[in-house]
């Protein structure tokens, strides 16, 4: 596999990480998550513009431009051979290199890894697990796509222990934020709700365009908590990141949520969603 790092594309098992690399020592970072179809990118100005907010909110930014990461990202393809077909791209960005300790170094060289890799279709339906781990609606991490995820990874690690493909995380005050790696939504009396990020949400590239595409189709829609008696009321559920797209969320801790498959309005959204940039 071959992958670009710091603006030079190499095989994987010769790239270097910087031993004194804050991402790799503290967490101090950020990625994206991309999905190419046929060699095209989807929704890539909405990640890289998620990228470049979250890097200026925690002080740094892209060591290159907009063009030349989406230049890269189209050679990296080729020398991959992922032209066709569907294949992820993982973009992370750390603060780059520093002294020992928390404190930031006043002058830094941030460092870029840019990977590709063939990955299977969206899956039809998932089940999930209301988890024990606890999403923080307070930290910035909720608000970014950080490297520091090990709440989340916790929560997906409880989900497959207990059979399930999801783990939906609650936040401070009990109610849902999110699942360990997609947004929520759920359909209550004709009404489609979603935590908003002051709940904890994070703001999914999906997560606005199934927002927007409810809006053109006239379903009522709300940002705001969802408690977890919602999920058990619910007629329909479903999750949504850059990789599944819209999936119905059709089991929640062993109990069926309507009839066990995708919804009406699911079906609408997931259609009207699909090829949204």
């Amino acid at each position: 596999m071959i992958c670009w790092l710091n603006g030079a594309f190499c095989p994987v098992e010769q790239a270097r990480i910087d031993p004194q690399d804050r991402g790799f020592l503290l967490g101090d970072g950020i990625f994206e998550t991309m999905l190419a179809v046929d060699g095209v990118v989807r929704r890539a100005p909405r990640h890289l513009a998620r990228l470049a907010g979250a890097a200026e909110l925690l002080g740094f930014f892209a060591p290159f431009s907009d063009n030349e990461i989406l230049a890269a990202i189209g050679r990296l393809l080729q020398e991959n051979g992922l032209q066709q077909g569907r294949a992820v791209l993982r973009l992370t960005l750390t603060r780059g290199g520093g002294a020992r300790g928390l404190a930031p170094p006043p002058h830094v060289t941030p460092a870029l890894l840019l990977t590709a890799a063939a990955t299977s279709p969206p899956p039809q339906s998932m089940r999930a697990i209301v988890s024990s781990f606890v999403r923080n609606e307070k930290s910035v991490t909720s608000r970014i796509k950080s490297l520091n995820y090990l709440d989340n990874i916790m929560a997906r690690r409880e989900a497959v222990q207990n059979g399930a493909d999801e783990a939906l995380m609650r936040n401070s005050t009990g109610n849902i934020a999110a699942a360990s790696a997609a947004n929520i939504f759920v359909v209550e009396d004709g009404v489609l709700s979603t935590p908003s990020v002051g709940d904890g949400a994070l703001p999914g590239v999906m997560r606005s365009i199934v927002l927007a595409a409810a809006a053109e189709l006239d379903i009522p829609a709300r940002e705001g908590p969802v408690a977890i008696e919602a999920l058990t009321r619910s007629s329909e559920a479903f999750l949504s990141n850059a990789l599944i797209g819209v999936c119905p969320l059709v089991e929640i801790d062993g109990k069926v949520i309507g009839n066990g498959a995708a919804g009406p309005i699911t079906r609408k959204l997931r259609i009207i969603s699909k090829d949204r940039e």
